[in-house]
């Protein structure tokens, strides 16, 4: 089987695509139910991250690396997925909270201070203090910037576990002879 090589850059760009837009079609759901903010129903959100970085890193070893991957590749694949799957989050969860339902961070402001208040034993003016602080830092921006950072995150973390099932070493013996070659014919 033959090593092709290509860039992990462009090898997982539609892996990572796939997984961008089918975070954004459960976000979607997730959004005209009303459940934007239900912390476990959030949880399937990390097992779609988890699916996606798996099937992409699985596709980028067998599509673009001829079945041969390293636990490195497979670790940096797995990261670029995260990054570009963020970036389309980031984009989508920008215009959500910006165009698409301005009211959204209201929402998001109430509910905060709701957790806070069931919780019981926070001081109210502690909670007052802490809102205001949320609402000068918490912008569209700042949340979009959170999703990137949030998919890398979950990308290195995942990789860095299935990097240890999908790395596929090739065999010495043909990376050799193929070296050989390749140095024969310069």
């Amino acid at each position: 089987m033959e090593n092709k090589k290509v860039s992990v850059w462009k090898g997982v760009m539609n892996p990572a695509i796939m997984l961008g837009f089918a975070l954004i079609i459960y976000s979607l759901i997730l959004y005209f139910f009303d459940q934007t903010f239900n912390k476990t129903l959030g949880y399937v959100s990390i097992l779609i991250i988890i699916i996606g970085v798996v099937l992409g890193i699985k596709s980028f070893r067998n599509e673009s690396r001829g079945g041969i991957l390293s636990y490195g590749q497979a670790v940096g694949a797995g990261t670029i997925i995260g990054l570009y799957a963020g970036i389309i989050g980031a984009i989508f969860t920008f215009l959500l909270y910006k165009l698409i339902d301005p009211d959204l961070m209201e929402k998001m402001y109430t509910f905060m201070e709701e957790q806070m208040i069931e919780k019981g034993n926070i001081p109210e003016e502690m909670i007052e203090q802490s809102m205001e602080v949320t609402k000068k830092l918490m912008s569209p921006l700042v949340i979009s910037l959170g999703v990137i950072f949030t998919y890398v995150f979950y990308g290195v973390i995942v990789s860095l576990i299935a990097g240890i099932f999908l790395k596929k070493e090739g065999d010495a013996y043909q990376k050799d002879m193929a070296e050989v070659e390749d140095t024969s014919t310069e």
